[in-house]
């Protein structure tokens, strides 16, 4: 990445001060980011790109090339994904035929591919799966399994790097959500939206779509209500968390930990929301604030038995953060190893993965098992 920002910085004529001041950040970081000495985290990485006026995808370098099979299989899908939504519009109706069963068990496969990191299988189910939601009759069954399943579509290509096409399949499943008027399923499909803007860095729009899908949820007797309401908090406190309002954030946190007591453990719209998701949530805001030895500890309280495969990646690759981030360096292979294990696809694809490989390279930590990872993430060991 450090490569690109350089190439970036020359093309604009820019000197290493110039360039840093617009990015908020000292000459001497700038200078040893660019040179592969200084971590970056993802809010570091859209400051970066709004100084040098590109898109966070241009700077971390997706898409990758791949170098599984699995993995290359879910690029090629994400691109067959993409074609077939943008032929199939909301309004129109495809020429499909299947039953509303039919499609009922197809969307429970395709989300149950995603919530074992399965993305190529997901995607590639999503490719018959689309013309076949709208060519049911039955619009109103046809709208409901669309929420879900362009949630599906939208988290499978944002995993596997594709953020613009994740914006169409979250835009369908906003459509999808207010042609249902499910105040519920229009929570669950801002959360989706600000997701892939938050991405890119655009904390401020998705923050808003949260606070008013909060606000229309609040009070609601609605099945599943107060679970999407807890989770909009999470997503709110990662928002501000990017805005750098450290106190509104552990603000939202602390809200969504009220909740998921009273909550407890559910599996509405596949949310996994509960006081675990709580945990994980935090510990990836404590690592984002520059706190890794409480990442650590948070980390203690949460039990991964049960939690869908999808959740326990991000649980290892923020443990794999934390433990670089004490200068466990060993611990923190074997962390993205297991993350490697649970999700391959989701680990090998992964900017923070990436990231901190890269960084226990340049420490010295080339371990075999380590330099396997990298090749299997198509990233150089090289001079690292």
């Amino acid at each position: 990445m450090g490569d690109r920002i350089r190439a970036r910085r020359e093309l604009r004529g820019w000197s290493v001060r110039y360039a840093a001041s617009r990015a908020g950040l000292s000459h001497t970081s700038w200078s040893r980011i660019e040179r592969g000495q200084q971590r970056t985290d993802r809010y570091m990485v859209v400051d970066l790109a709004a100084a040098l006026e590109c898109s966070v995808v241009d700077l971390t370098g997706q898409a990758y090339t791949p170098a599984d099979r699995q993995l290359d299989a879910a690029r090629i899908d994400a691109e067959r994904a993409w074609r077939i939504m943008m032929d199939t519009p909301l309004t129109g109706r495809s020429a499909a035929t299947a039953t509303v069963e039919q499609v009922r068990r197809e969307a429970a496969l395709v989300r149950g591919l995603y919530g074992r990191c399965d993305y190529a299988g997901a995607l590639r189910r999503l490719v018959d799966l689309v013309p076949a939601m709208h060519a049911l009759t039955d619009r109103r069954a046809a709208l409901s399994e669309m929420v879900p399943v362009y949630g599906v579509a939208m988290g499978s290509l944002l995993n596997v790097s594709y953020p613009a096409h994740a914006w169409l399949a979250a835009e369908r499943c906003v459509e999808a959500a207010e042609l249902l008027d499910d105040q519920v399923a229009v929570g669950v499909a801002a959360a989706n939206r600000a997701r892939v803007s938050a991405y890119s860095g655009a904390y401020g729009p998705a923050r808003a779509w949260c606070d008013a899908a909060a606000a229309d949820l609040a009070g609601s007797a609605a099945d599943g209500a107060l679970d999407v309401l807890g989770f909009l908090h999470l997503a709110r406190a990662h928002h501000l968390a990017g805005l750098r309002d450290q106190t509104g954030a552990e603000e939202h946190l602390a809200e969504a930990a009220r909740i998921a007591a009273h909550t407890g453990e559910t599996e509405n719209w596949d949310l996994a929301w509960g006081p675990r998701n709580v945990l994980l949530w935090t510990m990836a805001f404590q690592l984002d604030t520059g706190r890794p030895e409480s990442a650590m500890q948070t980390a203690a309280s949460v039990e991964l038995a049960g939690l869908p495969a999808v959740r326990q990646v991000y649980f290892w690759l923020d443990m794999s953060r934390a433990a670089e981030g004490v200068g466990r360096d060993r611990d923190a292979v074997r962390m993205l190893l297991a993350a490697e294990r649970v999700g391959p696809q989701h680990a090998r694809s992964s900017v923070a993965a990436r990231e901190t490989a890269r960084s226990l390279l340049r420490k010295g930590a080339a371990s075999p098992e380590l330099r396997g990872l990298c090749e299997r993430m198509s990233l150089t060991t090289s001079g690292a």
